[in-house]
C-alpha cells in the first residue's frame, strides 16, 4: 500500500467538492445580487433573500471543506500501527481513511472511503490491528496493513 499515493487520490477528490461548493457559492452569490432598481416584483426580493441565505450555509461548508483539506494535509505522512486519527487502512476490498467524511471512490481495483471519528462505524473499528477483522457495513474484512 502506497499511502502518499492514496491520500494524494483523497487530497484531489478533496479538491473536487471544494470546487463544487466554490461554484455553488458563487452562484448563489450573484443571485442574491440583485440590483433593487432592476426588479419590480417583489417576489424578487424574496428569491434574494433564499440565494443570500444558500450563499451563507455553502460558505460554512465551503470552510469545513478547507478544514478538512488541511487536515489531509497534516496527516498525510503520519504512519501508525493501529487505527487512529489519520489511519489508512488497507483489507481486501478497502482502502479506509480517518478523519474526513468523503464519498467513496475507486483507486487501484479497490473502494475508498474516507470516514470522521464522529461516524458510528468508528467507534468500532478503533484500536484495531493489522490481522483483526473489521465489518464494514455487512462485509467482514481482514486488515492487511494500517499506516
Amino acid at each position: 500500500m502506497n499511502k502518499n499515493e492514496i491520500i494524494k487520490s483523497i487530497i484531489n477528490e478533496q479538491n473536487v467538492v471544494i470546487s463544487t461548493i466554490e461554484n455553488s457559492v458563487s452562484k448563489y452569490k450573484n443571485a442574491s445580487d440583485i440590483d433593487e432598481n432592476d426588479s419590480i416584483d417583489p417576489e424578487d426580493f424574496s428569491h434574494q433573500d433564499e440565494a443570500k441565505e444558500m450563499q451563507l450555509r455553502y460558505e460554512q461548508i465551503l470552510v469545513q471543506a478547507k478544514n478538512n483539506l488541511d487536515f489531509l494535509e497534516t496527516y498525510k505522512n503520519k504512519e501508525t500501527t493501529k487505527i487512529e486519527l489519520g489511519s489508512l487502512i488497507e483489507t481486501e476490498d478497502l482502502y479506509i481513511f480517518i478523519g474526513i467524511s468523503l464519498q467513496q471512490f475507486k483507486l487501484n481495483g479497490k473502494n475508498v472511503i474516507a470516514i470522521s471519528e464522529e461516524a458510528p462505524i468508528y467507534n468500532s473499528i478503533k484500536e484495531k490491528t493489522i490481522g483483526e477483522k473489521i465489518t464494514i457495513g455487512t462485509i467482514e474484512n481482514t486488515i492487511i496493513s494500517i499506516s
